[in-house]
């Protein structure tokens, strides 16, 4: 017996096939992919090729499947020389009907197969899409299943698809917009082509390249058609330009000025007008817009030589455009300086997988090539339409956090939300880069001198609005405080459930654990359970992965402080934790 683990480019090697098959296992029909497989086309039980391995769990699921019901199962095949494949099986009992008899359908997928032809299906959209960036004139294809009509043109990773829509509302429009009967006629041939699916075809007709311009261009069309795998039509081809000025409607975005030769990315203003562009468009989807910069890049190029700089921004360009394959554009500002608008990134948590994979390759990749700090990257976000309408809104917000991560000890990335980071309008202290620890010093002081001040001339009215401010500025996710009675009196965060703290603040194993400053630090709550269990065990219910707490006595009653961070690591360095005592302190003599 031969398990074969890949087995792709031979013949009788197909990714999937569909089976019908007879309550007493005989195949009564199959498509074209599982008769290849089994190298016969009658007498074919579907025990006979189940290795005996699997052959109990496979009958236990086909003779026990009630109809409506489906399993899955991983199980051997094997084909008509003896050799076994892994099969990843779907089979369902639809209640089909056939000659009086309930049959049951199995749908295999074999995964060697899938697993190389997705891998070679990578390498082909890439190498297709680069042939496609050459090529200079438009391209169209109607989907007959989504209805859906599209003219595009690729340039470099990017897609530009000035008309989609359903094939009807597109010959709604070009009914109204085509000016005489020949031009009419000629767009009639060509929507029954489309319609019909029809093969190997050509025609003549006028097109608008532009949802919002109805100025008509002069095309040849050859077409063609194919099918998919739901067996319904698609039919694809290329627009021949006639009249020659067609070229005045392709933006500059997807010209060849317009790429970055050092990178091979979009320049600044390619990157502006394609964004803008797509903002115009009013399209449903949402948008984030990313700028990154590497973070001590200058020491890198004064270290290593801007050879190894040049180097640096070149693999950069590299991972971008491997993670971000196609789903937005890319694009280079000058020097370190990067930017992302993405289009078909779907929500925040796959933003982050992209991001957070991102940093982490350009971090690994020359990890061990030097030897003082890594290449690492700082970033911000903002997200159309929520945080803007317009280019310049958005490109400030991101701008901010891009300064915001800086600030915050680099190698991270901060997307833009206005109640941690405040509006534009707002901001009081300008976001600057800090380059340095002692920089960052300087900063938080001024940070905590405007504090105490508010603290100091508000009194109790100013908390909300400092809290948020700690909140921000610290990076901490939310902030406790109690009073001598284990109390809360007071929050701010969004907390998944607040800590019971009842029995704890009077323990004396917790109040043990304060220091002679009264004051402790803990950077990974799993080191809490050695010592404390109860409260291991709620700060972990309550999503609570680290915490600085720090106590202070005013007028006979004394106020507990917890400075709580969710779901990621503490990131907080000795200056921060001593400003943050220091604003505990004050906040305290106002309560």
């Amino acid at each position: 017996m031969i398990i074969s683990e890949n087995h792709f480019g031979k013949e009788n090697c197909v990714a999937y096939c569909d089976v019908l098959i007879r309550r007493n296992y005989e195949v009564i029909n199959a498509d074209e992919h599982f008769y290849h497989f089994v190298e016969k086309l009658v007498g074919i039980n579907f025990l006979d090729i189940v290795h005996q391995d699997n052959l109990k769990d496979f009958k236990m699921a086909f003779e026990t499947l009630k109809p409506g019901e489906n399993c899955r199962m991983l199980i051997l095949l094997r084909n008509g020389i003896g050799e076994y494949y892994w099969t990843d099986m779907v089979i369902s009992n639809n209640g089909k009907i056939l000659s009086g008899e309930n049959v049951i359908e199995v749908r295999c997928y074999f995964l060697s197969a899938v697993e190389s032809r997705y891998l070679m299906a990578l390498d082909n959209v890439n190498k297709y899409r680069t042939i496609l960036s050459t090529y200079r004139n438009y391209l169209f294809d109607y989907n007959s299943y989504t209805d859906m009509f599209t003219i595009y043109l690729y340039r470099g990773n990017q897609c530009n698809a000035p008309i989609k829509g359903t094939l009807e509302q597109f010959r709604e429009r070009m009914l109204r917009i085509l000016r005489s009967d020949s031009e009419r006629k000629e767009f009639a041939t060509f929507y029954n082509y489309l319609k019909n699916g029809s093969n190997m075809f050509s025609c003549m007709v006028y097109l608008p390249l532009d949802e919002h311009n109805d100025e008509l261009y002069k095309f040849k069309v050859n077409g063609d058609s194919l099918f998919s795998t739901n067996k319904t039509s698609v039919v694809a081809g290329y627009l021949e330009t006639v009249d020659g000025c067609v070229s005045d409607v392709i933006p500059y975005y997807a010209t060849s000025e317009a790429v970055d030769s050092a990178t091979g990315l979009l320049n600044k203003r390619a990157c502006m007008e394609y964004t803008k562009s797509v903002i115009a468009s009013k399209d449903d989807k949402i948008h984030y817009m990313i700028m990154f910069d590497v973070d001590n890049f200058k020491s890198i190029n004064d270290t290593y030589g801007h050879l190894f700089g040049d180097e640096v921004l070149s693999k950069i360009a590299g991972i971008i455009n491997a993670n971000l394959n196609g789903r937005g554009i890319a694009g280079r500002f000058g020097g370190d300086e990067f930017y992302i608008f993405t289009n078909n990134i779907k929500d925040e948590e796959d933003l982050r997988i992209l991001l957070t994979t991102m940093r982490k390759e350009l971090q690994y990749a020359f990890d061990s090539r030097i030897e003082d700090f890594g290449v690492t990257l700082s970033v911000g976000v903002s997200l159309f339409p929520k945080d803007g309408t317009d280019y310049e809104e958005l490109f400030r917000k991101a701008d901010k956090c891009l300064y915001l991560a800086k600030e915050k000890g680099r190698n991270r990335f901060i997307i833009y939300n206005e109640s941690k980071h405040g509006s534009l309008e707002n901001n009081s202290r300008h976001i600057h880069k800090i380059l340095d620890l002692s920089d960052h010093s300087e900063y938080m002081s001024g940070v905590v001198s405007d504090i105490i001040l508010e603290l100091v001339s508000r009194g109790k009215d100013a908390i909300d609005d400092v809290a948020n401010n700690i909140l921000e500025q610290f990076e901490i996710d939310g902030l406790r405080i109690y009073n001598d009675n284990s109390e809360l009196i007071y929050s701010c965060g969004e907390y998944k459930r607040m800590p019971d703290m009842t029995n704890i603040l009077n323990d004396k194993a917790f109040l043990s654990r304060y220091n002679k400053n009264n004051s402790m630090s803990i950077g990974i709550v799993s080191s809490v359970e050695a010592w404390h269990k109860e409260l291991y065990n709620e700060l972990s219910d309550s999503n609570i992965m680290a915490f600085i707490s720090a106590w202070f006595e005013f007028k006979y009653r004394r106020y507990y402080f917890f400075y709580d961070v969710f779901n990621h690591k503490s990131r907080w360095n000795d200056y921060d934790r001593n400003f943050v005592l220091i604003i505990s302190k004050i906040i305290a003599s106002v309560l």
